[in-house]
């Protein structure tokens, strides 16, 4: 299975939305959302944003149904829109503090993000994979 490349500058944002058609087409077909950063501690818990992981698989049918995966890491927020699972644009950029903003939307800029999917994040990973296509 191929490895993940990381989203660190503009030319990584390029090559993703060029291998991966812009995710044109693309249904996310599962989230799956971990924390271990939560911990019990006396008289309640603290929060570690660091131990924060985030995986999204799309069904791309615009590249030969397709899956891309996306792996987010150290989340600040997220949300995945309940019945919004379709997408025929995304856009990434990066925040003044180095954090990656996705969407599923042609725009990243904050007072849009509650209309749909978004996540921003330390880091944002992807990767290409047939392999969880097949029967």
């Amino acid at each position: 299975m191929n490895e993940f490349t990381a989203i660190k500058n503009n030319q990584d944002i390029a090559e993703f939305l060029d291998k991966a058609n812009g995710l044109h087409d693309g249904y996310i077909i599962s989230v799956k959302y971990s924390n271990n950063g939560i911990k019990h501690i006396n008289g309640g818990y603290t929060f570690n944003p660091e131990f924060t992981e985030l995986a999204i698989s799309i069904l791309v049918t615009s590249i030969n149904d397709t899956a891309v995966e996306l792996l987010f890491e150290n989340i600040d927020q997220w949300q995945i829109k309940e019945g919004h699972f379709e997408i025929t644009e995304t856009a990434i950029s990066f925040t003044e503090s180095g954090s990656v903003i996705w969407t599923d939307d042609c725009s990243t800029s904050p007072e849009f993000l509650n209309e749909g999917s978004y996540v921003i994040a330390k880091t944002m990973k992807w990767r290409i994979n047939n392999e969880s296509l097949k029967d």
